[in-house]
């Protein structure tokens, strides 16, 4: 059982959404005289004459930005394919069964987005060879997520997209959060020397690994870590390398997406693993979470950053001190909560 530990950056939280959160609302955002002008993140100079009020996309993280400023479907007519998304969206999108597919990359059916009634298309930069073919349709398109993962990438995505919807305050509340679970973070672990050696496994392969350039490893980082993966390259996508490396960097924990197409057992009982620190001491760990991904390039990773500070010190931050904090974002967010058990946390 761990000793709960109450710290004053929790208060400073607590009292920044208590004195900040906006209520969600249907209200439209009020149109205004001025047209919007944004630089996105591949340069491009987009010019908005009102804020935008019907957004499409075709990739998830982008498109989570959308739903995270609307506090659930308030922006959204064209989700590009409904199978990337996961259990949470059916819970804060309360028309998401009649959101229109639209498909993504080669796949786009530009007949939809018409149909879509969209104002607006959001992309990521992996993505920008999309751009003229939705401006080909006259609907103008911004490039909102950049490839090099970050917790500044995130920033970034959300204050963009405040913009060109004319949310810049609710923008600065949400990335604010985020501020506040990296200080926390950094508050508890200043004392702290042990840092244990973290592998992140990819989703499609227990042999795909993180490297430096991701979002993993900045939440391995953040929660008082070490990446095990050295001497491996990339840039927005888990590398594919060998069982003999994975042994030689022996990390003392693992962490595997809960999208994962493989299960702890598999790790646990392959006998090729079985040298493995982490492995002989059961140190793997399923990173939550079953509704949403909380290792992605979107708002949530806060909540990552905060696992990651309980799974690797749960003596500094305990599971009542994260499920406080998971409270307050989805509180912020969408104005609901959800149980352990939807999460899957443990």
């Amino acid at each position: 059982m761990f000793k709960k530990v109450f710290f004053p950056v929790v208060l400073v939280v607590t009292f920044l959404l208590s004195s900040c959160m906006m209520p969600v609302t249907n209200e439209v955002v009020e149109e205004t005289d001025n047209p919007i002008v944004i630089t996105d993140v591949i340069g491009r100079e987009v010019i908005l004459e009102k804020p935008a009020t019907k957004l499409v996309g075709t990739h998830n993280p982008t498109l989570n930005a959308a739903v995270v400023m609307g506090g659930g479907g308030k922006y959204l007519v064209g989700f590009g394919n409904k199978e990337m998304s996961r259990g949470l969206y059916e819970q804060v999108i309360d028309s998401y069964d009649d959101l229109i597919q639209i498909g993504k990359g080669s796949t786009i059916n530009f007949e939809s987005v018409v149909a879509a009634g969209a104002d607006l298309a959001i992309l990521p930069e992996r993505n920008q060879d999309l751009v003229p073919q939705f401006e080909e349709i006259n609907l103008p398109a911004v490039v909102i997520l950049d490839s090099t993962e970050s917790f500044e990438t995130v920033k970034q995505t959300l204050t963009l997209l405040g913009q060109v919807l004319g949310e810049d305050e609710r923008a600065e509340q949400i990335t604010a959060f985020l501020d506040a679970q990296l200080e926390q973070a950094q508050t508890l672990l200043k004392d702290t020397t042990e840092r244990p050696s973290v592998l992140f496994l990819g989703a499609s392969s227990q042999l795909s690994v993180a490297p430096a350039a991701m979002i993993q490893t900045s939440l391995i980082e953040a929660g008082g870590g070490t990446n095990a993966v050295s001497g491996v390259e990339g840039t927005g996508s888990f590398i594919e390398v060998n069982i003999e490396q994975i042994v030689a960097w022996n990390p003392d924990v693992i962490w595997y997406p809960a999208y994962s197409d493989y299960t702890m057992e598999d790790l646990l009982n392959d006998p090729t693993w079985s040298s493995i620190n982490a492995i002989k001491n059961k140190q793997v760990f399923e990173f939550p979470s079953l509704l949403e991904p909380w290792d992605q390039p979107t708002a949530a990773v806060a909540l990552g950053v905060d696992y990651a500070l309980y799974s690797l010190h749960p003596d500094l931050y305990n599971l009542d001190s994260l499920m406080q904090d998971v409270d307050a974002f989805y509180t912020l967010v969408y104005g609901k909560t959800f149980t352990k058990e939807q999460l899957g946390i443990k």
